[in-house]
């Protein structure tokens, strides 16, 4: 019999669900763990006082557990969230302007002032009682809407119901977790907004046995901090480039049960020093918006890609793949070139818009790409290819160097492995690049960071 309801989690109600870096005045917690029924209790009390003329919510929580309890209890009020690819204005104006009864919940961002917005930083939530049942949903609720990164293009909007969280993380715990009968806790240097960062540090703690921790840390040292204050078994879910100014701090790490990572390329060089910082293995994850997680690998070890049961790959005329699952409703032609191995496996052969023609010389900029990662002393950077008016056209890099490296260092490592034609030039040093927070890179905003650049 086809089940009708999902419960808002399947955690006992016993279980550390998150565990709090510091006293929460919005729930009235203080610094530590919280049980699964404190959540609930939470999130049924401020379910009570959300707006009921309201239909969509934006849920810009920093705080990973408030982002958590405002999921939930939108969720149970029968509201949609939705989750951009950044905090900005202008794109909480579209949305307001896209979806109908839309409002903001927050705990300290800034916000359009043409929206309700209510501060949980400032507003706690009141008359939290105990519950005695887990509250049921609607298997076929529409739960939230995820938006693309727009790294490729425009951002595009996913809808995403109550039985695609529920099915998608049941898949993705049996793939990403380490196996174990104590509840690991959880450090995302990402945030809850993105499809990565939900999927893991959000749903997990919602159907797996995990306790997420409510900060998203930005510094190594802060990273250090926060896994040392956790007890084992711990695992980190980051990105490569949260990863490699972890590896370049040369701080020492307790050991992990694992780390995930995703979200922009990883090369095996990183791959093995990650494993050695925290004396581990670390997988890499392949998803995209659409669909969610699909595919993992042990980076340091292989280039091989096992997918997750459930997903199928269709190969197509034009040598695209076309994902589908059962949990999602709709399929998504990947961006990526795949040689299919067998039912389960596969490798990635780059982007579909990977390719590049200079002087009548073609090459990857995925390959091109890999050999600036290779670089030692890179801080964070990219090569493109932007649009130009020239003869002969030329590739960009922008990137931030360690101090006192210079541009032609970096120039005489690409000489090193790259023909004339593919050395990028200009090279651009920056501070830092233009990076969301999720880690990706969007085409628009580095074009426009771009020429800004050149303007000066």
């Amino acid at each position: 019999m086809t089940r009708k309801t999902f419960p808002l989690t399947n955690r006992n109600l016993c279980d550390n669900f998150a565990y709090l870096t510091k006293d929460n005045k919005t729930t009235g917690d203080t610094k530590g763990f919280v049980s699964t029924q404190r959540f609930i209790d939470t999130v049924v009390a401020l379910s009570k006082q959300l707006p009921d003329d309201k239909q969509h919510i934006i849920n810009l929580c920093g705080n990973r557990y408030l982002f958590a309890v405002v999921l939930c209890a939108t969720v149970l009020k029968n509201q949609v969230n939705l989750l951009p690819s950044n905090r900005n204005i202008a794109t909480q104006k579209r949305l307001s302007e896209r979806y109908n009864n839309t409002y903001v919940i927050h705990d300290g961002s800034e916000t359009d002032p043409d929206l309700l917005a209510i501060d949980l930083g400032k507003e706690g939530i009141s008359d939290i009682q105990t519950v005695n049942e887990i509250p049921e949903i609607d298997v076929n609720q529409l739960a939230a809407i995820s938006f693309t990164s727009g790294s490729t293009g425009d951002a595009k909007p996913n809808e995403k119901s109550w039985r695609t969280f529920v099915d998608s993380t049941i898949i993705n715990s049996h793939y990403m977790l380490p196996k174990s009968a104590e509840t690991i806790q959880l450090l995302a240097t990402v945030p809850a907004q993105h499809m990565w960062g939900l999927e893991t540090s959000v749903l997990m703690a919602l159907f797996a046995n995990i306790c997420v921790v409510d900060s998203k840390p930005l510094f190594p040292q802060d990273i250090q901090t926060l896994i040392e204050m956790l007890p084992a078994p711990r695992m980190m879910v980051s990105t490569p480039v949260h990863l490699r100014a972890v590896v370049g701090s040369e701080l020492k790490f307790p050991k992990l049960e694992t780390v995930l990572c995703a979200t922009s390329p990883l090369t095996q060089e990183l791959a093995t020093q990650v494993e050695a910082l925290f004396n581990t293995k670390m997988r890499e994850v392949y998803g995209c918006s659409e669909i969610g997680s699909m595919a993992v690998r042990e980076t340091a070890h292989t280039d091989i890609w096992d997918k997750f049961d459930g997903i199928h790959f269709d190969q197509q005329a034009s040598n695209q793949i076309l994902a589908h699952t059962e949990h999602v409703k709709e399929s998504a032609t990947l961006g990526d070139f795949i040689e299919l191995l067998n039912e389960h496996q596969f490798r990635l052969k780059g982007r579909t818009d990977d390719m590049i023609d200079i002087a009548g010389k073609r090459g990857s900029l995925n390959e091109i790409n890999k050999v600036l990662l290779s670089f030692s002393e890179l801080i964070d950077g990219i090569v493109f290819f932007p649009p130009q008016d020239r003869p002969i056209p030329r590739l960009v890099a922008i990137v931030a160097l360690k101090d006192g490296v210079s541009k032609k260092q970096l120039a005489d490592h690409f000489r090193e492995y790259l023909d004339p034609a593919f050395i990028p030039r200009p090279i651009i040093q920056v501070e830092k690049l233009p990076r969301e927070e999720n880690g990706k890179l969007p085409k628009q905003a580095l074009l426009h960071f771009y020429q800004e650049l050149i303007k000066n």
